[in-house]
């Protein structure tokens, strides 16, 4: 059974007419009836600020150093939308991984790709949504996972951090105000997660942002209570 699911970035929440569910990302906290409210965190750099002081605040070692060391192999990013080459790696990520499917088409229709190549090999891609104020990562994956070897896992690794910077740099010429690496998970137990650590390391800051659903089909309504009630047996 196939349902109509919307998704709207960048806005505060507002009932529609044309969708069985409705989910709205927005960093402003506000009061929402009929909405359910999910927070979450997220790691963001303003863009207002010159590109020297954003390049100062990354983590020198960790980031900065290897962007430059990716430039001087030759690695190259290309705003080209490779929507080929972008599913294979994805999807080649969420095996590895062990995470279900998702829809890849709503990366190509509202979706902005970045790829990263090294003598026209990709090895990195980026999908990015925005407005006329922001750009945030919305799925990004690589060939870091693909069983390389310890030399081409640290060209991967700097080809995604290479493809970040390309994408900080794109949103500030667009005139952009916010840089938002995607979401991060906070400390737990005393550990804090490595990709919350990679994220952090561009140097942004932490925000708080919001999630609102809502869902509109009482079948939708009734598919998602069976499935709840399976889970807990």
């Amino acid at each position: 059974m196939l349902f109509k699911k919307k998704w709207v970035w960048f806005a505060e929440p507002k009932d529609i007419s044309d969708a069985d569910s409705v989910t709205y990302f927005s960093y402003d906290d506000v009061e929402a009836p009929g909405f359910r409210k999910k927070e979450g965190w997220t790691t963001v750099i303003e863009l207002f600020k010159p590109e020297e002081e954003i390049w100062r605040a990354m983590r020198p070692r960790f980031i900065a150093e290897q962007i430059q060391k990716g430039q001087r192999k030759g690695i190259v990013v290309k705003q080209d939308n490779n929507w080929a080459g972008f599913r294979e790696l994805y999807r080649s990520f969420r095996e590895h991984k062990g995470i279900p499917k998702d829809d890849e088409s709503l990366f190509e229709k509202h979706g902005l790709n970045f790829s990263a190549y090294l003598h026209g090999e990709l090895l990195s891609s980026g999908v990015f949504i925005t407005d006329r104020q922001n750009i945030r990562a919305w799925a990004l994956a690589s060939k870091r996972l693909d069983g390389l070897d310890g030399k081409k896992k640290d060209i991967v690794g700097q080809a995604n951090r290479l493809l970040i910077w390309e994408a900080i740099k794109y949103g500030k010429r667009e005139g952009m105000l916010r840089f938002d690496l995607g979401g991060i998970a906070l400390e737990e137990n005393g550990v804090m997660p490595p990709l919350t650590i990679f994220k952090e390391a561009f140097g942004g800051a932490r925000l708080k942002n919001y999630y609102y659903s809502k869902v509109y089909s009482p079948v939708l309504k009734a598919v998602r209570a069976a499935k709840k009630f399976l889970q807990r047996r």
